[in-house]
């Protein structure tokens, strides 16, 4: 059983390894979007977050949802956010430690 969470973990964080999906959850935290709304605050083709939509809802991190022609989109728990929050901070610490180390040098 542990095995295949790893498993489950690993293809989370592969989806999660990508930057435009990360700019589309931090988007989608605000309130469900359709991709039409979604693609208004990104710098990409209506394709192109079509595709990387497809891939957070293969691993279960967005929903959609359809509503006549268009398809509205959320994440799919709250904690996900925390956790890139989480993720962003952990960064920031290790590339401040590393200002210091290089300050002392």
């Amino acid at each position: 059983m542990e095995d295949s969470i790893f498993k489950i973990q690993a293809e989370f964080c592969k989806a999660m390894g990508n930057a435009t999906r990360l700019q589309i959850l931090h988007n989608l935290r605000e309130r469900p979007m359709t991709v039409s709304e979604i693609v208004r605050g990104m710098d990409c083709a209506q394709s192109v977050v079509s595709r990387h939509l497809a891939v957070l809802r293969s691993v279960g991190v967005v929903i959609g949802d359809r509503r006549g022609n268009e398809m509205v989109y959320q994440i799919t728990n709250e904690k996900i956010g925390e956790v890139c929050d989480l993720v962003r901070t952990v960064l920031i610490e290790q590339v401040q430690k590393q200002s210091v180390t290089l300050g002392d040098l």
